[in-house]
């Protein structure tokens, strides 16, 4: 099965992996990703942080390669290989020069379809994956950020923590890492893509000569697209630092949908930019930080809205009356016609710049066809993009910022119930 729009192109074999390819012969490298809709939704509470340690532990070693050999045989080409894991998936990728996508696509088949998970890498990685977990606890940022999400979305997947939790990584054994991916890392549940200075003809061909067909189709897994609840709530965590820490989640639109694009547009006006309402009033105006932002994370079928900056724990008080302020002018007067015009250009050249990059190419199409089965198609998002209007923004604007849904985290060395602060303007 095809889809086909100009040079790019999107495949479905017959057991249900899926290739979707971008062509761009103006340039010389290629990135090639593989998708696994495998992410900490699909966790148990005894499984915390099962993806993540997968994703560590693919790269030590398969029955065809040694630990050394997987970075030994992609630094031999000159080309650089890694992997991340999100909410909802996991994606293991390479960059390369064109001429070496083979032998890239080789070792990207070969430990994400057949790693060992040896005991003793295990017992290694795992004190590894724990050591990722002590950063994180000193990093403030995530720490504000991570317990946002996890009481925003309490109560559903998402709401999981991808680096799991200390018991539940010494609890987990190497059958349970090999039940996993087997019932995960399967074709029907995998995307390759590719993009840069390949044909599709040449993809397909190294795809299937790679990644062979692995028998009858599998059904995904999947998780219950259930609507999260967003009570409400405020989250704090105690830490002697010279800053506060604050964040704020409001509920947020799903991500292949037209409201979430008239989200990111309104975002480009209140928080992304240097020009954005929020950096304007309170960095520019109060000098009360030096970064402030607000910008939307979607998901499959739920999304939230972010506000995050830190400040001098005096100030908490005045920053957040000066979030609320330009919250309030926003519902109050909406944004003018010229400001929509300056955050549609601000989203479609980042949009067009995003496309002249081959990883993040790669990317963008990767997760669009894990999320959605779908082609991503940028002259399409460009025409979204398009045809927001002022009373779209003032719809969603009004929609979003819900006051009663609305969930506060503060990191610092004092408890401010920032919440109650933001809710009573």
């Amino acid at each position: 099965m095809w889809y086909n729009i100009d040079m790019r192109k999107l495949m479905e074999t017959d057991d249900g992996l899926r290739l979707v390819v971008a062509e761009n012969p103006a340039v010389r490298s290629v990135a090639a990703g593989v998708f696994v809709k495998a992410g900490a939704v699909n966790e148990t509470p005894e499984q915390a942080g099962i993806s993540h340690l997968i994703e560590h532990m693919a790269f030590k070693g398969t029955d065809r390669r040694s630990v050394f050999d997987v970075v030994n045989d992609i630094d031999s080409i000159g080309a650089q290989i890694n992997a991340y894991t999100s909410k909802t998936h996991t994606c293991f990728y390479t960059l390369s020069r064109d001429v070496h996508l083979g032998e890239c696509l080789d070792v990207l088949a070969d430990i994400t379809m057949h790693p060992k998970f040896a005991l003793d890498d295990l017992k290694r990685e795992r004190k590894v994956v724990l050591e990722e977990i002590s950063e994180s606890e000193d990093t403030p940022d995530d720490i504000c950020l991570e317990n946002l999400s996890a009481a925003f979305f309490e109560g559903h997947p998402l709401g999981n923590r991808i680096l799991g939790s200390r018991d539940s990584l010494k609890g987990l054994t190497a059958d349970d890492l090999h039940a996993y991916r087997n019932k995960f890392y399967v074709p029907s549940n995998i995307v390759v893509s590719v993009c840069g200075n390949v044909t599709v003809a040449e993809a397909e061909k190294l795809v299937r000569e790679k990644f062979p067909a692995a028998g009858l189709r599998v059904e995904s897994p999947s998780v219950p697209l259930v609507r999260a609840n967003h009570a409400g709530g405020f989250v704090h965590k105690t830490k002697r630092i010279e800053q506060a820490h604050l964040s704020f989640a409001f509920p947020g639109k799903a991500y292949n949908t037209y409201d979430n694009t008239v989200l990111h547009v309104l975002s480009a006006v209140f928080g992304l930019e240097m020009s954005s309402r929020l950096f304007q009033s309170v960095r520019e105006k109060l000098g009360l930080c030096y970064s402030i932002s607000g910008y939307p994370s979607s998901y499959e079928n739920n999304g939230s809205f972010i506000i995050y900056t830190s400040v001098n724990p005096s100030n908490v008080e005045r920053a957040v009356v000066a979030v609320r302020k330009e919250i309030d002018r926003l519902l109050a007067d909406n944004i003018t016609e010229e400001e929509l015009v300056k955050g549609k250009e601000q989203m479609k050249t980042g949009l067009v710049l995003g496309q002249e990059s081959t990883s993040a190419t790669m990317r963008a199409f990767g997760r669009h066809a894990i999320t959605t089965n779908e082609l991503y198609d940028i002259d399409s998002q460009i025409q979204k993009v398009d045809s927001v209007k002022l009373e779209d923004i003032e719809r969603v604007a009004a929609e979003v910022f819900d006051f009663d849904r609305m969930t506060a985290s503060l990191v610092g060395a004092k408890t401010v119930d920032t919440a109650a602060m933001m809710k009573n303007g």
